[in-house]
């Protein structure tokens, strides 16, 4: 630097600070106080020199190469943060520093390739210094962070290589450009055609760089002086008044007291440039919260609810952060109404945040009436444990319910969004909207911070001296070897290595122990462990190599052992991988054991479920290798719970569950090759495809539902692997995607059962052909979800190709031989039959369904007997379709009374079928105005019963609750039907939208209640909305002009009006067949039309509607119309005439 620069010339002093390179790269040292006391010390030794000099204001030009810049950075940044008195003098160094040129200063951070090769250089494995100065590294974002507010004070110059460093065969950049010199608002970037280490090393002056570094430092030391004269003024007035300030507000009397009181508490205070912590949070500021200050002690509850996994037993230390969010969280009140308090906790894998929010829900457990937990690792995971909130409270599985319900409760509850880490995540829509709840939130994510309302906490590694007691204490059951001084030093090291993370803690901790490794081995082959890992394309950040090297060394160790448990141990943790890491239950191992027996097209059959003899022996295997896994600390194992079980929930679930933290969950994908993946992809969808019935039977029904979060973990994995577009691949995986929508099916989302199916349809019209057996069934799933989605016109395409193919091909020679030849007979036609019936009827074509439903009801009946469930079915839907046509009431009434006797003999008083035909049979009572009572009974007791089994917020119950609302009419209790229907159009609106078919019949149902109350307002309203959603060819059309013509004339007292609605009806009817001519909506509207004729003295029209309508006229016109409005408008029209004469 003096011959670059010399003092006669340029009369500035070259000053050089040599940083201990040894002492940072050295196994065990702290991260954050290397870079900080070598930072504390620059500024130190710098101000000395200054001191004794007597050179306070004398400007200074920092040149820094490679690591030095981040040191410079977080010195200026040191500098800065000492105002106080008695230590200003520190803060001279910032006051003084006019410009910086960085030489390749890593500023974003190293690509792991130069790093390798820097350490291949040095023979030397990466220690957790070098590892934080990875790309994007919390270390770096935190110099950033702080550094950056002060950068508008300096003249900056970044410089970058413009050559690679050769090390042996290998070159790199050892720092990438836009690291080097990324793009800052009004700094200086230029390249100097060096490789990184000769960019500062100038041999002569015509040296790349020489010149460009050297009219830098010409151009800062000239304008410098004064430049540094002025700041130094500014700076000085800015502590005057600073300090002044502060003063006034100490003097102001009360000032002091009122501000230290209202100050909530966080988990950690904040200051402007923060000290190094190796606690759990960096930076935690709390918000005021109004209500906190006057809320008093809490209330101890009685947990009603406790939805949350049991707490791991190393989890330790964090005493402090427990206490300070309790304080945060203030007291909690019964019956209290608010916004709930959000507290989000976010920070690195592996860094204690869910264990820390286990620790403090079971230390508060008595301040809450009920603790939940919510998985959202993806939008699934969060809707299905939302689902069995809902399930819980009654409301059903339908998105939305479990929030409603916490919204709507007035007890304190606490809620944990666990594992909220994907940053496309709506996580808005998982936080209720009121209620008296506490909501802690845990990601990987800090922009999650936006929706806190109380605080935020950032956690990292754990407090040092905590951390090194809880590796001595798990890794060492004796208290001796935890004592010994040498064990603790060489604590000391591992912890710092692992960067103070829990989980990787644990993990070294128990691979210690398991294998009796002295630790300064264990320290060896962990560094070595790691850089090989570092090669990894999954591998980032150091708290990904510091997680992966724990768990690589045990399974290592596994991996090597050949006995059957260690290498069954590899395979189910491979197929866990493909999973979801919690609540893995061990039945589905043991479901799938014949299935993977004849799975011949799968690569690699794990042997544990292949070589048993029986499903107990299965169980056997897959446990003992479980328990290599558990004894390794790779996986836990859990019993269910069976003591908090509601008496109506199932009773045949799984006992033993299995889960994987969800870092070692990842951990064990990515380590697979791309081939690897595959074959274990392929494993795991057989695993689950075969633990799937294919008879889907009832029993069976609350486990499929634990495989929901599975089925989605591997769907996802396939698509990732395959392609959304490229699945299924073969036969046998189009039979797996066939399984899981089943699964989707039953558990009422069609909207993602919807897509496979449609895959596997068009895989195996490709692959088999249309009239298949497979694919014929695959394309009546599929019209089932059509019909379970509303999409009528879809699913009447779906089965009229069915019906036609099977009508063309049919499957041999003699089932062409019936008559008409045109009519086939054979079963699996008339199950299609059946299908066309349901569909046509919900399609309003009720004459067609007709038509369809008898032919099958005539065939089953004489070749399979009225008994046969095929033949149930084709009775229900006839009868089904008789009664909305308004014809053969007994008819309908004896199909149904046998329908439901032979599916309670069957299947049950609680199965979906039984309870279509109880709720249908309380319809058909109601339909003919008698037997109120019993036709109230029936519907009620399907609703109640499709609450408890199904969800309050289920289509089926609301389904229900509609056709009880109609009961209720006909017993004239209007305002019971309104609040059953008003509620169910808010479920709606909600979970199927205003244009669903659902939604449309409940605003028909609610219309007719409102006509009834004669709430003409709202009536309009309704019939308003519903004008334009019913086809005019629908028969629901009829009902909504019958609407119409009841307000126009009680309302209006339109009688022209009344009359082209009611003409309208009766001509459609007549025109379509949609409503038979005799049937209580027509004979109401043909009424309505004949005392308006009469009204008007229309004495043909009158005859010829008789001769239409036999049974008009007969004295019950009070259904269909008031007379009093009658004679109202005859008398008023009667004025109006007299007074047109008189005129």
């Amino acid at each position: 630097m003096r011959d670059l620069f010399p003092r006669s010339e340029y009369r500035a002093r070259c000053l050089v600070y040599e940083y201990d390179a040894d002492r940072l790269l050295a196994p065990g040292g702290v991260i954050t106080d290397s870079i900080y006391d070598e930072a504390v010390g620059l500024i130190n030794y710098l101000n000395a020199d200054r001191e004794l000099l007597e050179a306070h204001a004398r400007p200074i030009i920092f040149v820094c190469h490679e690591f030095g810049g981040l040191l410079v950075k977080r010195a200026l940044a040191y500098s800065y943060s000492r105002s106080g008195s008695k230590i200003e003098h520190l803060r001279f160094i910032f006051r003084s520093t006019y410009g910086i040129l960085f030489m390749s200063t890593p500023h974003a951070g190293f690509k792991k390739e130069a790093l390798l090769l820097l350490h291949e250089e040095r023979s030397s494995d990466p220690n957790q210094f070098i590892l934080s100065l990875l790309e994007d590294s919390d270390t770096l974002k935190e110099i950033s962070d702080q550094f950056t507010p002060l950068m508008k004070n300096f003249h900056i110059s970044n410089f970058w290589e413009q050559k690679q460093t050769n090390v042996g065969s290998e070159s790199c950049y050892i720092v990438e450009r836009n690291s080097a010199a990324p793009f800052w608002d009004d700094t200086f970037r230029g390249g100097i055609n060096a490789d990184h280490s000769q960019m500062v090393k100038y041999g002569s002056q015509t040296a790349p760089g020489y010149r460009l570094v050297l009219a830098t430092l010409k151009k800062h030391a000239k304008a410098a002086p004064k430049e540094i004269e002025t700041r130094w003024e500014q700076d000085l007035e800015i502590i005057k008044r600073t300090r002044e300030h502060e003063a006034e507000n100490l003097l102001r009397p009360g000032r002091a007291a009122s501000t230290a009181s209202s100050r909530r508490p966080s988990i950690q205070e904040p200051s402007p440039i923060p000290m190094p912590s190796h606690a759990a949070t960096s930076s935690a500021e709390s918000l005021e919260n109004p209500d906190s200050g006057s809320e008093g002690p809490s209330t101890p509850f009685v947990n009603v609810h406790y939805l949350v996994r049991r707490r791991s037993e190393y989890f330790v230390g964090r005493r402090n952060q427990l206490v300070s969010l309790s304080e945060n969280f203030g007291a909690v009140k019964p019956r209290a109404s608010r916004k709930p308090k959000i507290f989000v906790i976010y920070g690195l894998p592996g860094s204690g945040k869910s264990q820390f929010c286990l620790r403090y829900i079971e230390e508060n457990r008595h301040r809450y009436w009920g603790a939940f937990w919510i998985d959202c690792t993806t939008d699934a995971t969060a809707e299905e444990s939302f689902a069995a909130l809902g399930q819980l409270s009654g409301k059903g599985v339908e998105p939305g319910a479990g929030q409603l319900w916490l919204s709507e409760i007035s007890d304190p509850w606490l809620l944990v969004l666990d594992n909220a880490n994907d940053p496309d995540m709506e996580l808005e829509k998982f936080l209720p909207a009121s209620g008296n709840g506490h909501i802690l939130i845990t990601t990987r994510n800090p922009a999650a911070q936006i929706h806190a309302n109380i605080g935020t906490s950032k956690f990292q590694g754990m407090d040092p001296e905590e951390a090194v007691t809880m590796l001595l204490q798990l890794a060492y059951p004796d208290k001796e070897l935890r004592k010994s001084q040498e064990n603790r030093q060489q604590a000391e090291t591992i912890a710092s290595e692992l960067g103070y993370l829990a989980l990787a803690l644990k993990q070294a901790a128990y691979t210690i122990r398991k294998k009796s490794l002295p630790l300064k081995r264990y320290l060896q082959s962990l560094l070595g462990c790691r850089k090989a890992l570092l090669s990894r394309p999954t591998i980032k950040n150091a708290a990904d190599v510091n997680i992966a090297a724990t768990w690589e060394l045990p399974f290592k160790d596994i991996s090597r052992r050949d006995t059957p448990e260690y290498r069954d141990a590899v395979d189910i943790l491979y197929i866990f991988a493909f999973m979801h890491f919690a609540s893995i239950p061990i039945s589905v191992f043991t479901l799938c054991f014949d299935g993977m027996k004849a799975s011949n097209y799968l690569r690699h059959r794990p042997l544990a479920l292949v070589e048993p003899l029986s499903m107990h022996m299965v169980e056997d295997r897959i446990l003992a290798a479980a328990r290599v896994l558990y004894e390794y600390s790779m996986i836990t194992i859990s019993e269910s719970d069976t003591s908090s079980v509601d008496e109506g929930a199932p009773k045949n679930l799984p006992k033993l569950y299995f889960a994987l933290h969800p870092a070692i969950h990842q951990w064990t994908r990515e380590r697979l090759s791309k081939e690897e993946s595959h074959t274990w992809l392929d494993c795991t969808a057989a695993v689950l495809e075969h633990s799937i019935s294919t008879n889907m039977a009832p029993s069976g029904r609350a486990f499929r539902r634990l495989l929901l979060p599975h089925i989605d973990s591997c769907l996802q994995q396939l698509k990732n692997v395959y392609g959304v577009g490229k699945l299924p691949q073969d036969p046998e995986q189009a039979n797996c995607l066939e399984r899981f929508a089943l699964v989707y099916a039953e558990a009422g989302r069609w909207t993602d059962a919807k897509p496979l199916q449609l895959r596997v349809v068009e895989f195996r019209l490709g692959h088999f052909g249309g009239t298949h057996d497979e694919t014929i069934a695959a394309k009546r799933r599929l019209a089932n979800t059509y019909w379970n989605l509303f999409l009528i016109e879809d699913c009447l395409k779906v089965q009229h190709g069915i019906w036609l193919s099977q009508k063309l091909f049919r499957p041999s020679l003699r089932d062409y031989l019936c008559w008409p030849l045109w009519k086939p007979t054979y079963l699996s036609h008339m199950q299609t039959l059946d299908d066309l019936t349901r569909c046509l009827w919900l399609a309003g074509k009720r004459d067609l369904s007709r038509q369809a439903g008898e032919r099958c009801v005539e065939v089953l009946t004489q070749r399979l007997g009225a008994d046969d469930p095929l033949t149930v079915s084709a009775m229900f839907n006839l009868a089904r379709t008789y009664l909305h046509l308004g014809t053969r009431h007994d008819e309908v009434l004896r199909l149904l009374r046998h329908a439901l006797s032979r599916r309670e003999h069957f299947f049950g008083a609680d199965h979906p079928d039984t309870l279509m035909a109880v709720n249908e049979l309380g319809v058909a009572l109601c339909a003919g105005r008698k037997q109120l009572d019993e036709a109230e009974a029936l519907v009620r007791r399907a609703w109640e019963t499709r609450k408890r089994v199904l969800g309050e917020e289920h289509a089926y119950t609301l389904w229900s609750a509609n056709d009880l609302s109609k009961v209720l009419v006909e017993m004239k209790r209007f305002e019971e039907a309104r609040v059953l229907l008003e509620d169910a159009v808010v479920v709606l609106q909600r979970t199927l939208g205003v244009k669903h078919v659902g939604m449309i019949m409940t605003k028909g149902n609610l219309s007719r209640v409102c006509v009834r109350m004669r709430d003409w307002e709202r009536a309009k309203e309704l019939l308003a909305e519903l004008q334009d959603d019913i086809p005019k060819k629908h028969p629901d059309y009829i009902h909504l002009e019958w609407g119409w013509a009841y307000v126009k004339l009680h309302h209006f007292e339109d009688l022209e009006g009344a009359r082209v609605h009611c003409e309208s009806v009766l001509q459609m009817v007549m025109d379509t067949g949609v409503l038979a001519m005799d049937s209580p909506k027509v004979l109401d509207a043909a009424e309505m039309l004949l005392r308006i004729y009469q009204s008007e003295g229309r004495e043909e029209d009158m005859r010829k509607l008789k001769r239409t309508f036999p049974r008009v006229g007969t004295g019950n016109a009070e259904s269909a119309i008031d007379l009093l409005p009658l004679e109202k408008i005859i008398r008023r029209k009667t004025q109006e005439r007299l007074d047109a004469s008189r005129e």
